[in-house]
């Protein structure tokens, strides 16, 4: 419990148990053990859904210009909230490019539903989370309510552009609600609904993706097209102007995928199981700690100069075009640059290169930077829009998000709604039976515990404690690449002359036959228990032969021969001798009948 980064799991607490306390529990006593101390530190999911109007108004107290919202049904249930944190949606609109990436997540604590989720993208290529929410599915009204509170928060943003996957339910909503946006499909998720998994195929259709020019575009088509005919069909189908930056209707800010609100869904993975206002108040703390973090790292970062992403990109480019020739058309307006494949035209005035990099990504392309050390300019930072500055960084992160104050001191105006929880409705597929009818002379099937053996229970519900484990005589299998198993159907039942097998039934027994007590001879280790039986290496086990026949004042000694060459007949022991002195005999020809042991002795 030292890394503060572990996870502890069932496992985890099953194995702590055993060491530290002696203690054998099922998994499933150990889960629901777990679970009553969550409810007991984080309050029952009811708790949450009562609990969470108080929130949602503190919240806003505490953070100015925090946006929630919760809708209802008639009785009172719980269908939808919304939250945009007000110190996002200010940095969202003043410093930060204007797109928005979103997608949903499933929630798998005991009321099921969707995380919806609306993230941006700062100027180093950070995420910030601007909007959460959760609805009982990922519904066309779900979004649509999602993203009509969102607009309402960040008002008409110029060149706005929204990324997600290809779901319906946000094609519908998108449509509603952003008509006149840009709406592109994340090229990650298309190339999985495309089946694109071999290499060669993802080199083709990434390469299409992320062409500037129309030529470059259509040779990569045609190269995919060439062997994979029915991915290009289904390209063509979901539309070019979607996923493409050559064919974009609109400027998707050169992000091709839904990566970023994925990486917060991986990153609420763990948290997606706690109760609903704990997963909204992780959003807070989230931000709280990116924002400090984020606000002291840019508090003395100078005045214009690029982030660290920019300045990485800007400098890669620099490199590349360190033998690009540049050709003057206007004095620090218009120049040609002629790379190592193309020739392209560089306008200063217009802020537009024939490469359409610079328009699309923001930052200089190589050809500009070429311009630029032909110029003899120190840098060409000034040709990057203002997003990438880190004097925008500082403003992004100028403000400061407060955590609420403790579930006591909070307010209570009087007339908050009343939140219950949702009905779960059913879970798809075929429902189980438990209560069929049974087939004509169909026996009932009594469960066997397979920890203690006895019967009316299953292993998860024992109660028995953990056996005392002791290692006894071993037989021998057929193979020798087996193991030994500790034969544990021996029944110790000398006060009476019969034999029992493992269901208690009575064996008859010959008079040169008597039954043996196996009395344990050494403690097994507690690893070597598993599912209720003994594993032992078989090894120890020895064949013996007879005792001799001893003369007048001599004291019977015992021989040992081979093993007979009669055939292996079960898992037996054979063992011989006079009750006076006992000793080690040949197999008896007795057919094997069950799992016992056969004792014989040789007659005077």
């Amino acid at each position: 419990m030292k890394d503060n980064g572990r996870t502890y799991k069932v496992r985890d607490i099953q194995n702590d148990l055993r060491v530290d306390w002696k203690v054998d529990l099922s998994y499933k006593r150990v889960w629901g053990g777990r679970n009553l101390t969550f409810d007991l530190l984080n309050g029952t999911p009811e708790d949450s859904f009562e609990q969470l109007p108080y929130y949602c108004h503190n919240l806003k107290i505490a953070n100015k210009g925090t946006v929630t919202h919760i809708e209802t049904d008639d009785a009172g249930r719980f269908k939808l909230v919304f939250i945009a944190f007000g110190v996002a949606v200010r940095s969202f609109i003043a410093f930060m490019r204007p797109l928005l990436i979103i997608d949903a997540a499933h929630l798998k604590g005991k009321y099921k539903g969707t995380n919806l989720l609306a993230v941006g993208m700062d100027g180093n290529n950070q995420i910030i989370p601007i909007a959460t929410g959760v609805a009982q599915g990922e519904t066309g009204e779900a979004w649509t309510v999602f993203l009509t509170k969102l607009k309402e928060c960040i008002g008409v943003v110029p060149g706005l552009a929204i990324i997600s996957d290809r779901h319906q339910s946000i094609i519908q909503a998108c449509n509603k609600v952003f008509p006149d946006c840009f709406h592109g499909n994340c090229c990650r998720h298309l190339q999985m609904n495309c089946n694109l998994s071999s290499d060669r195929d993802k080199y083709i259709y990434w390469k299409a993706c992320k062409s500037y020019t129309v030529e470059n575009f259509h040779k990569a088509i045609e190269e995919l097209r060439a062997v994979r005919p029915e991915a290009v069909k289904k390209l063509e189908e979901a539309g070019f102007e979607k996923w493409s930056r050559v064919y974009c209707e609109g400027n998707r800010y050169n992000y091709l995928t839904s990566n970023s609100a994925e990486s917060i869904n991986s990153l609420t993975r763990l948290v997606r199981k706690v109760p609903i206002t704990q997963l909204m108040d992780y959003y807070r703390k989230l931000l709280q700690n990116w924002y400090f973090e984020r606000r002291e790292k840019y508090h003395d970062a100078a005045e214009f100069e690029l982030s660290e992403w920019a300045a990485a990109k800007v400098q890669d480019r620099m490199l590349k075009s360190a033998n690009w020739e540049v050709r003057g058309i206007a004095m620090c307006a218009v120049y040609q640059v002629l790379d190592t494949y193309n020739c392209h035209i560089v306008d200063f005035i217009k802020r537009e290169c024939t490469c359409r990099q610079w328009q699309l990504s923001g930052l200089p392309c190589g050809h500009v930077c070429a311009v630029c050390r032909a110029e003899a300019l120190t840098d060409c930072n000034q040709w990057a829009l203002p997003w990438f500055t880190k004097t925008n960084l500082k403003g992004t992160y100028n403000e400061m998000v407060f955590p609420l104050a403790d579930e006591a001191d909070w307010v209570n105006p009087g007339n908050l709604q009343k939140v219950l929880p949702p009905v779960m409705g059913k879970k798809p597929g075929r429902p189980k039976n438990k209560d069929r009818i049974r087939s004509k002379n169909e026996e009932l099937k009594e469960n066997k515990c397979g920890r203690c053996g006895n019967k009316g229970h299953t292993r998860e519900a024992c109660m028995q404690p953990v056996p005392t484990i002791v290692q006894c005589s071993t037989t021998k299998r057929a193979s020798n690449k087996g193991k030994s198993v500790l034969q544990d159907s021996v029944i110790e039942h000398a006060s009476r002359n019969v034999l029992l097998d493992m269901s208690g039934n009575r064996k008859r027994k010959t008079g040169t036959e008597r039954e043996v007590i196996v009395e344990p001879t050494a403690d097994v280790f507690e690893e070597y228990f598993q599912n209720g039986r003994i594993y032992k290496d078989w090894d120890e086990l020895s064949w013996m032969g007879e005792a001799s026949n001893p003369g007048i004042g001599e004291t019977s000694q015992p021989v040992i021969k081979p093993p007979s060459n009669n055939n292996y007949q079960g898992d037996m022991l054979w063992v011989g001798g006079e009750q006076s002195h006992p000793s080690i005999g040949q197999p008896s020809n007795n057919l094997y009948q069950g799992d016992l042991f056969w004792v014989s002795h040789s007659t005077s």
